[in-house]
């Protein structure tokens, strides 16, 4: 069966998965899904992220994504696309008098 032929395996794609070559060598882990790339960190905490296409996915196995045969090298993502949310930590209280810079 071809992925393009079994949605059904695209959805059972999850982070933390690990990604791998067509033979077999571990490539990295599903950081992210996104409506076209698959991207992939190289450990679950490496901030460095590398995209590859949806489209070179060829089967969806228990724990783990394997490529298509002729996959390229992966490329690096850009940092706009990781889907980190940066967040702001303000005081819980505004205190009068107190310099909150």
């Amino acid at each position: 069966m071809a992925f393009d032929d079994t949605p059904f395996e695209r959805r059972s794609i999850i982070s933390g998965m690990r990604v791998r070559a067509a033979d077999g060598t571990l490539l990295g882990y599903v950081a992210l899904i996104g409506q076209e790339h698959l991207y992939v960190r190289r450990s679950p905490f490496n901030r460095h992220w590398k995209e590859v296409p949806l489209s070179a996915v060829g089967r969806v196995l228990q724990g783990a994504v394997l490529l298509r045969e002729g996959t390229g090298p992966l490329t690096k993502a850009d940092p706009m696309f990781h889907g980190e949310i940066p967040t702001q930590t303000l005081p819980l209280a505004l205190i009068p008098g107190a310099s909150h810079v």
